[in-house]
């Protein structure tokens, strides 16, 4: 019958639910902080730059080429018309700029304003705590 369960069923369903609870407030207490970080918006309104933002920030971190409105497109999801939306105001706020004639890279001088910014804290603090939430969730429920 669907609706039975068994006990390892039932270990295995809580610690998938502690597990989502985790993850779960590790998200929101990145999103908050990130939103912070742009005052101008609300976070749904800002969601798109920051994937796009970030997405420039791991390749850079990658030692990838410059990314292209295209490949940024396919790599998130997202029409090219928001993504070209986004790297505009993202240039236009300092955030990342254009190299080459098609290609973005994060702007250092903007995470040197920001190198002990409050809400980047927050976000390494969140990780750290459910990285440890995690793997001592691993260690007592098998």
């Amino acid at each position: 019958m669907a609706s039975e369960t068994t006990t390892n069923s039932d270990a295995a369903l809580a610690k998938r639910h502690k597990q989502s609870a985790i993850i779960g407030r590790l998200t929101v207490a990145g999103f908050v902080a990130m939103r912070s970080g742009y005052p101008r918006k609300h976070i749904g309104a800002v969601f798109e730059e920051l994937l796009v933002c970030l997405a420039i920030r791991v390749a850079d971190d990658l030692g990838a080429p410059p990314l292209n409105a295209s490949e940024l497109s396919k790599r998130l999801g997202l029409p090219r018309s928001n993504v070209r939306r986004c790297l505009d105001a993202l240039v236009g706020e300092g955030v990342i700029r254009k190299e080459g004639e098609h290609g973005y890279r994060g702007e250092m001088d903007w995470l040197t304003s920001r190198i002990d910014a409050d809400y980047f804290l927050k976000i390494r603090d969140a990780i750290i705590c459910a990285a440890d939430e995690l793997k001592a969730l691993e260690a007592t429920i098998t």
